[in-house]
């Protein structure tokens, strides 16, 4: 089979079409064949070696988080699903192939309402938007929610499940007129466009608002500081990326106290590990929401597998507004 691997840290031109046999599953473990896979900025962070200690030398790094497709074979103990289903979820081997492995507790079935594209699009900005507001927040109907990044995958999902959670007003931040536009379709009472002014000038313009209850933020860097300024008393920041690159500071716990907000981490990662059940619980009433029709992940596009390299340049460049998506079937 094809698969995309990262071969040495580098820039997208590190990413190459390897041929591989196709992988057995193990206990409790479904082979699914692939059809959409997610373009993450965590995929561009395994490429980069951003977690790696040990950056020299080559080396073969799997890459893809979350996986759509059938069913093709099944593991030992297996008895959840069947072959040909339709199935969506956390892959435990690149996402970027033809097939791939699962844990069997870390995908679902998709629902004969929900499409190919937001079922392929679900998994981590979904989970991520979910516990993010729920598990993390710990979110109180009425409560205030800013979100930045809010034209990107996660920001843009967030919109409209803290709507579907009953938070009171959404403001989103964007860095773009593009995103501001995007996270007023999607619901947000109020949108903040960074581009050319700071975030406390333009919450300063806002009507109506003056503080916010919680922040979700993956940016980082100095729009980081200036949103844990506009938390009110008892507010909480959750932060779960840090994609400015720039180093992460939080202020002195005195002024925390002082002001008393908090700030909390959050990773999928721990997540996918150690509460599975969780995760579960919070993909059924995604799929529920998304058959509906009262929740749509914003989608960018779909490029092929072997385009692969261009879907890294446009995230990393900022170019991306929702989820974007490579397909799997034909590659080539």
């Amino acid at each position: 089979m094809k698969v995309i691997k990262a071969v040495g840290v580098g820039g997208p031109e590190v990413l190459t079409m390897l041929e591989v046999e196709v992988p057995v599953p193990g206990p409790g473990q479904v082979l699914v064949k692939g059809d959409l896979a997610a373009v993450n900025f965590a995929d561009i962070n395994a490429r980069r070696g951003t977690y790696r200690a040990d950056k020299t030398g080559l080396f073969h790094v799997d890459l893809g988080l979350e996986i759509y497709g059938h069913v093709a074979a099944l593991g030992e103990g297996v008895t959840r699903f069947e072959p040909g289903q339709r199935v969506a979820g956390f892959s435990l081997s690149g996402a970027y192939a033809e097939y791939v492995l699962a844990d069997q507790g870390l995908i679902w079935l998709v629902p004969d309402g929900v499409s190919d594209e937001q079922a392929a699009a679900f998994p981590t900005v979904g989970q991520t938007a979910f516990h993010l507001l729920t598990s993390a927040a710990r979110l109180l109907i009425g409560e205030s929610v800013m979100i930045t990044a809010a034209g990107g995958g996660v920001g843009s999902t967030a919109i409209q499940v803290a709507r579907l959670l009953g938070a009171g007003p959404v403001l989103a931040v964007a860095g773009s007129s593009q995103g501001a536009f995007l996270a007023h379709r999607l619901g947000a009472d109020f949108t903040l466009d960074t581009s050319d002014q700071g975030l406390e000038d333009a919450m300063a313009a806002l009507e109506g608002i003056s503080k916010v209850d919680i922040v979700l933020d993956g940016v980082g860097g100095e729009l980081r500081q200036q949103a844990l300024r506009c938390l009110s008393p008892f507010g909480r920041m959750v932060q779960f990326g840090n994609s400015s690159g720039v180093i992460e500071e939080l202020p002195p716990l005195r002024e925390m106290r002082k002001h008393c907000i908090g700030v909390f981490g959050f990773h999928l990662g721990l997540m996918r590990s150690e509460r599975k059940e969780a995760l579960m619980r919070s993909a059924t009433q995604l799929l529920e929401w998304l058959s509906m029709g009262r929740l749509n992940i914003a989608i960018d596009g779909i490029l092929p597998l072997s385009r692969v390299a261009e879907a890294h340049t446009r995230l990393e460049n900022r170019q991306v507004r929702g989820k974007l998506l490579l397909s799997i079937s034909g590659v080539s």
